[in-house]
């Protein structure tokens, strides 16, 4: 077997290889040439935690998928969504309208034999998955009388005063139409009003 003389890349040392092409003298050096030279270290904007990533990419600064979608969430501006959900607001025609929702039920994306029961579950079951980011970002008044009623939330869930959250178009409008329940239960389409304000309200679009 032929042996070669060779020079660490990492600690500069000389060693005998069996490879003319091998660059360290141990897995442990060839790691640490690897740390100095490919990867660094960033810290999570979401859960401030350290994690390495490749020094020829972009700049990271989420440590998973799951920390990049709670920052989404908790902070919509930073990523344009706000804005991008004006914009889509503002074009909305009835035409593109029908010809995206025969889109989306060719890709799969409306079950058309979801019923209404369903449909109202899976409204509210997402209603409650956005309540805490809606809260965070609410600035405490009813968007149907303009009260200040924050401080209900004191109060317990089934009082009349309690704030809840509304579809400002109804549920029952958006089944209608098509919309999807994650269309109908969208940041924009939702709004903090009391809970007798809401019963009162019904089916009906402020």
């Amino acid at each position: 077997m032929n042996k070669y003389k060779r020079t660490c890349s990492n600690c500069n040392v000389d060693f005998i290889s069996s490879s003319p092409y091998k660059k360290y003298c141990t897995r442990d050096c060839k790691m640490l040439w690897n740390e100095k030279n490919i990867y660094s270290y960033n810290k999570c904007i979401t859960c401030d935690e350290s994690f390495r990533k490749l020094n020829n990419t972009d700049a990271n600064k989420f440590c998973s998928k799951k920390c990049y979608f709670e920052r989404t969430k908790s902070h919509p501006e930073e990523f344009g969504l706000i804005e991008r959900a004006k914009k889509a607001f503002e074009s909305w025609s009835e035409e593109s309208w029908k010809k995206g929702l025969e889109t989306r039920k060719k890709n799969g994306n409306i079950i058309e034999d979801l019923n209404w029961k369903q449909y109202w579950k899976r409204c509210d079951w997402l209603t409650r998955k956005i309540r805490k980011q809606m809260l965070e970002n609410w600035d405490g008044y009813d968007y149907i009388d303009g009260e200040y009623i924050k401080d209900n939330l004191k109060l317990h869930f089934s009082d009349k005063n309690y704030p809840t959250l509304d579809h400002i178009k109804p549920r029952s409008q958006c089944f209608k139409e098509g919309f999807s329940p994650y269309e109908a239960t969208t940041i924009e389409n939702l709004k903090w009003t009391k809970r007798i304000n809401n019963s009162k309200k019904h089916n009906k679009q402020v």
